[in-house]
């Protein structure tokens, strides 16, 4: 029976899912939104790529003094942009120890904080732009937690009314205070003040907080790097000191100029490697620097290697076509040479260096030779160069996705126990409905049981009816002429002896056919030739082949069917045929079960034949058995009856 029970089908999905690990999700939509949610943001994390974090110069940032009990007023730091300026995002950046693991989160950074900015630098007045006083703000890591300004003002202060609390001390340290105009960060090199703060060089010093050396390095994406990761000038034959230049095509008004160290990674792992000790940076409008002017230079100091910090140097609007940076003092007295990975240039608020020309004082022979079109390729020595605010952007995307990835995760564990326990409900329900379905099968099976054996009594009661009971109603009309005066007694009983006879072996054919216990043993082939026998007396019946091997798969009907088929033929045989010979054959080749019955009587025209001969019946009972009824005849040649049952 080809029903399923839809509480069956239920189970069958639920066995599919199971098996394929994700099954708890059909018994809750919170869940299965949960786990879309943490997979889409941790498909956009990876999209976002990881970024190159940590310390590669020796400055920290900014601390406040360690203290055992939290301090009784509020530190506060702030940093002075030189002048009331247009200020468009504000970003704090965490500060990294080299003492602490990367995943540890941010060393010192407030716990509750605001953000106010001001034209006057003790603050009586301001303009609030982030307070987050009244609960804990959330670890933010490494990331720079950005702060949307749109605003004009000179002093930017960060007034911490809770501090970090380390080792049973109460303090506050940030890496760096950026404020960004456009693509630039103008509170670079701005001074700074504080109500407190560890002065203990290089690594804690107030001038740290706005230094540009932060543990997340350039303004990078992290994927696809260039072959090289930087180019190397050195000093001439003659003498003259080492140099790189570009030129931009055409002069300009420049906001910045922004060299990028070399952070090595062919053959080592060294950040800021062969930066120069000491140097100069030149602006002009002539190729060979003949008006050269100096936009920065050392001044006979060392200055502090960057790392992979990018160390820029501002403008202020002078104009040029050309700029060089020329090496004063290198890294090792004893390698005339320096390497930068990039030579960034920013006019009209974008960068305005990419795939300019490069020339140099000449690079030391490598193999294979490095392509000086690199110091303008857009390409630091671990990444893509970026704008800073959509570095930014990225850095707060990339923040969200972690707070979000960590409530989803808390929110996991509660929803995963509701879909299992919806799920036990569930399984104990569709076992109940299960039982049911198997009782509604029972019962259904039953009744299709009893009807096939009400459609079968019917047609017993009809064969009973045509077989037995024209019999014994000859007898009824034999025994009657036997017992009138004068009557051929003796004639009348033989032929009742006869009916009677043919009664009985009919009885016994309908009781085989319906399986009666003491006719089992009885098969087709015995019964049809018993059959034959009281059919067609005095006639000869030659046997081609008798059924000794039929399918274990019949039915009881389809016997029956053949069985009558086979009698209802041999009957047209003796009503028409005038036949004394009469061939069958019945058996399975290749699938089909054939029955083949031939006489030599007169024959007929098919075509024309009456319907008293008994074709419609022989037609209907090869239609019920799926089978094919053929007949073949013509007037004085015999006739060929055949009837073949496919799928056996």
């Amino acid at each position: 029976m080809r029903v399923i029970l839809p509480q069956l089908a239920v189970l069958l999905a639920l066995s599919n899912l199971a098996a394929a690990g994700d099954w708890r999700g059909l018994f809750s939509s919170e869940l299965r939104a949960t786990e879309r949610g943490l997979e889409q943001r941790r498909a956009e994390l990876v999209a976002l790529g990881d970024p190159v974090v940590g310390n590669t110069a020796p400055q920290f940032g900014y601390q406040t003094n360690q203290k055992p009990a939290p301090p009784p007023e509020s530190p506060w730091v702030q940093v002075d942009l030189g002048s009331s300026q247009q200020i468009d995002t504000i970003a704090l950046v965490p500060v990294l120890v080299d003492f602490q693991p990367v995943d540890r989160g941010a060393y010192g950074f407030p716990k509750r904080f605001r953000v106010d900015v001001s034209d006057d630098a003790s603050f009586g007045e301001f303009t609030p732009l982030f307070v987050h006083t009244d609960d804990d703000f959330p670890p933010p890591g490494v990331a720079p937690v950005v702060i949307p300004a749109d605003c004009k003002a000179r002093y930017i202060r960060v007034t911490v009314t809770k501090p970090a609390e380390e080792n049973n001390t109460f303090f506050v340290a940030l890496g760096e205070l950026m404020a960004l105009q456009g693509n630039r960060n103008i509170a670079l090199g701005g001074a700074v003040g504080s109500s407190d703060s560890v002065n203990l060089p290089p690594r804690w010093e107030q001038s740290n907080l706005t230094d540009g050396r932060t543990p997340l390095g350039p303004p990078i994406r992290h994927g696809v790097m260039p072959e090289f990761d930087a180019i190397f000038a050195t000093t001439t034959a003659d003498g003259i000191p080492a140099w790189m230049a570009v030129d931009l095509g055409e002069e300009m008004t420049l906001d910045e100029v922004r060299l990028h160290p070399l952070h090595a990674r062919q053959g080592a792992d060294v950040p800021g490697f062969r930066f120069p000790l000491q140097f100069r940076v030149e602006l002009a409008t002539q190729a060979d620097f003949a008006d050269a002017r100096v936009l920065f230079e050392t001044g006979g100091k060392d200055y502090p290697n960057p790392g992979n910090n990018p160390v820029t140097i501002r403008a202020d609007g002078k104009s040029g076509r050309f700029v060089r940076v020329v090496m004063e003092k290198g890294e090792i007295a004893a390698v005339p040479e320096f390497a930068l990975s990039e030579l960034e240039v920013q006019a009209f608020g974008q960068r305005v260096s990419t795939g300019s020309a490069v020339t140099t004082s000449g690079d030391p022979k490598r193999d294979p030779p490095r392509p000086i079109n690199q110091l303008t390729d857009g390409f630091t020595s671990y990444g893509r160069l970026m704008e800073l605010p959509q570095w930014l952007d990225e850095w707060a995307r990339r923040s969200a996705l972690h707070a979000s990835i960590r409530e989803l995760e808390k929110l996991l564990p509660g929803r995963v126990v509701v879909a299992e326990r919806r799920a036990a409900w569930t399984a104990a329900g569709a076992g109940i409905l299960l039982a049911a379905g198997v009782a509604a099968l029972g019962l259904r099976a039953r009744r299709v049981r009893a009807d096939e054996q009400e459609q079968f009594r019917t047609r017993l009661a009809r064969d009973l009816h045509d077989e037995i009971g024209s019999n014994l109603a000859g007898i009824a009309v034999l025994s009657e002429t036997a017992v009138q005066p004068g009557g051929e007694s003796e004639g009348d009983l033989q032929e009742i002896h006869r009916i009677a006879q043919e009664s009985s072996e009919a009885m016994r054919e309908v009781l085989w056919l319906v399986g009666a216990r003491q006719e089992m043993g009885i098969d087709l082939g015995s019964q049809m030739q018993t059959a034959a026998a009281r059919l067609l007396p005095g006639r000869a019946i030659h046997w081609v082949r008798l059924p000794d091997r039929l399918p274990a798969s019949w039915s009881m009907d389809t016997r029956r069917q053949i069985f009558l088929f086979f009698k209802e033929a041999l009957t047209n045989v003796v009503r028409h045929a005038r036949a004394d010979s009469v061939e069958i054959s019945a058996g399975v080749t290749g699938g089909l079960f054939e029955l083949r019955i031939q006489d030599n009587g007169r024959g007929f025209d098919v075509a024309t034949a009456p319907a008293g001969l008994g074709l419609h019946s022989l037609r209907d009972r090869a239609k019920s058995l799926n089978g094919t009824f053929t007949i073949e005849s013509a007037p004085g040649s015999g006739t060929l009856v055949l009837l073949t049952i496919p799928n056996c």
